[in-house]
């Protein structure tokens, strides 16, 4: 087995765990789970680093795929859906959840320098939400590791916490700032927030 197989497939496992962590870390902005034990400021640093390691991992994962000598990947066939030659439809899938992930977090950091992003931040936001379901049926249909039972384990924990996660939404009160600018009719406050408090408000 060559080395970049390898990598390949390590890298693909690791990028979609992180993915997964990074929705359930930006679900965790709109609840609150923790009580006061985890402050907005230091979920939304970890929903930060977290994406930026699911860009490296990524990065990993493609690359060791255009350079394996057995599926012979090309540089079109990972960057546009339908050019593959192995498992057409599961690549496919597996790009459009990456160019689903990454204007999200370009984005998302240039959001403190300009705030005229916002409207972009949100509608990306939304994507970042949708590359989930895309990146999962990449990992279940291309993985060769998919179906054994650490790899569905993972699958099943993954899954259960955005679930999970997404119905606390609606039986756990948001943080008190988001929640008061949720309000119909609310008044505008004058309040001292963080750069977490208004990125929370933006999700």
């Amino acid at each position: 087995m060559h080395w970049t197989w390898v990598i390949a497939r390590s890298s693909g496992i690791v990028t979609w765990a992180l993915a997964t962590c990074v929705v359930a870390w930006g679900l965790l902005l709109r609840t609150r789970l923790f009580g006061r034990v985890y402050e907005g400021t230091r979920i939304l640093n970890l929903h930060k680093y977290l994406g930026a390691l699911t860009l490296l991992f990524l990065t990993a994962h493609v690359v060791a795929l255009i350079l394996d000598p057995y599926v012979k990947f090309t540089v079109p066939m990972v960057l546009v859906p339908g050019l593959a030659s192995w498992q057409p439809v599961a690549v496919s899938l597996g790009v459009i959840a990456m160019w689903l992930m990454i204007p999200v977090s370009i984005i998302g950091r240039m959001l403190n320098r300009w705030p005229a992003l916002n409207a972009a931040f949100r509608k990306t936001h939304i994507a970042a939400y949708i590359m989930w379901p895309f990146a999962t049926a990449h990992y279940i249909m291309a993985g060769t590791d998919a179906m054994t039972l650490w790899s569905l384990a993972i699958l099943v924990v993954g899954t259960g916490s955005l679930v999970f996660l997404l119905l606390s939404r609606g039986f756990v009160p948001l943080p008190p700032l988001a929640q008061r600018r949720t309000q119909p009719g609310a008044k505008p406050i004058e309040v001292q927030t963080s750069p977490a408090d208004s990125q929370v408000s933006k999700l």
